[in-house]
């Protein structure tokens, strides 16, 4: 029996395999190529996000710059009536 990389299905055995937590076998070579192409931040896979949650981050992420933008500038502390 053998098992099969999850990233490019050929046979994994010997020395150059390894276990991939949640995915399975993999190639090392596999492995370490789908960790430069994958698009993560902090353990969280942005490719996972359906279009409308990867939305509600876009939003979170620019209220949070705009926040600190606002922050950093002169009076930027300052309540603002209308």
């Amino acid at each position: 029996m053998s098992l099969n990389c999850v990233f490019c299905s050929k046979p994994v055995f010997g020395l150059g395999g390894l276990t991939v937590p949640l995915k399975g076998p993999a190639h090392q070579l596999c492995f370490q190529a789908f960790n430069v192409l994958k698009r993560t931040f902090q353990k969280l896979d942005i490719t996972e996000l359906n279009d409308d949650e990867l939305r509600d981050l876009k939003d979170l992420v620019l209220a949070e710059e705009n926040d600190r933008r606002r922050r950093n500038e002169p009076g930027g502390d300052d309540i603002e009536l209308f």
